[in-house]
């Protein structure tokens, strides 16, 4: 055998063996998160800890994640190739609105996205038709923390009002509804301290779509609540955008 053809099998080996030595290790990790949170169940399952490849999951395995996926936040991905990952899927939960076309969306979805970046004119004229509303001009900037502060003294559905804008604009701050397909997280590792922030996060984005969907629903059963939107937005122009870090762009 020549060296260049010894040296290739060599690395090739070496590479399977690796391969083969983070299959067994992911195993061990998965088998040991179940225990660790499911222990009775655990203890109770009968399903085999065998696997037809190194790319597969064991029906244990796939016990623990299905258990997950019901409990803890979704796995669809995981549970539908049943191919092993080596991180935790993240499936976006969030508006996707960036991505779509305008002309497919709502009224109020239309008047929400121009609200904050400021259509053209023709544009929200089209908007006011769906609508069947005459709105008021639309301040170009506001600031941000006055709008959140003025909606505190509000009762009603309206104080959701800055919650719509952070899911519009994917700034809530929680990773399940602000991450897109766009830039998804590839780094989320099986281990308790990714899965506890996880499952927390799930959680509060459960909250937060909630009132969101409250927020969506009061517009679409009365498009003059729009009109109150637009006078609370401009009741917090702000004059002096330059100076300002804390403002959206209309």
């Amino acid at each position: 055998m020549d060296k260049t053809k010894f040296e290739w099998l060599a690395a090739r080996t070496a590479d399977k063996a690796v391969e083969y030595l983070e299959a067994i290790q992911q195993r061990a990790t998965m088998l040991q998160l179940y225990q660790y949170y499911y222990p009775d169940e655990y203890q109770q399952s009968k399903a085999s800890v065998k696997v037809a490849s190194l790319e597969t999951y064991s029906e244990k395995e796939l016990e623990f994640l299905t258990l997950m996926d019901e409990q803890f936040f979704p796995l669809p991905l995981l549970l539908a190739e049943s191919e092993r990952i080596s991180y935790i899927p993240i499936e976006p939960l969030g508006t996707s609105w960036y991505y779509d076309n305008f002309e497919e969306l709502g009224a109020t979805e239309k008047f929400l996205m121009s609200l904050i970046h400021g259509l053209d004119g023709d544009t929200w004229h089209d908007i006011e038709g769906e609508l069947e509303q005459d709105l008021p001009p639309v301040a170009s900037y506001v600031n941000y923390q006055k709008l959140s502060q003025e909606c505190k003294k509000l009762r009603g559905t309206i104080t959701h009002l800055p919650i719509a804008l952070d899911m519009i604009t994917q700034s809530t701050g929680n990773l399940w509804l602000d991450i897109s397909y766009e830039n998804d997280i590839v780094d989320a590792h099986w281990t308790v301290e990714v899965i506890d922030t996880l499952r927390e996060a799930y959680t509060e984005a459960q909250t937060i779509m909630q009132k969101y969907r409250e927020f969506i629903e009061w517009l679409d059963r009365d498009s003059a609540n729009c009109i109150k939107v637009v006078r609370l937005w401009n009741r917090c122009k702000e004059t002096n955008p330059e100076i300002h870090n804390h403002y959206l762009v209309a």
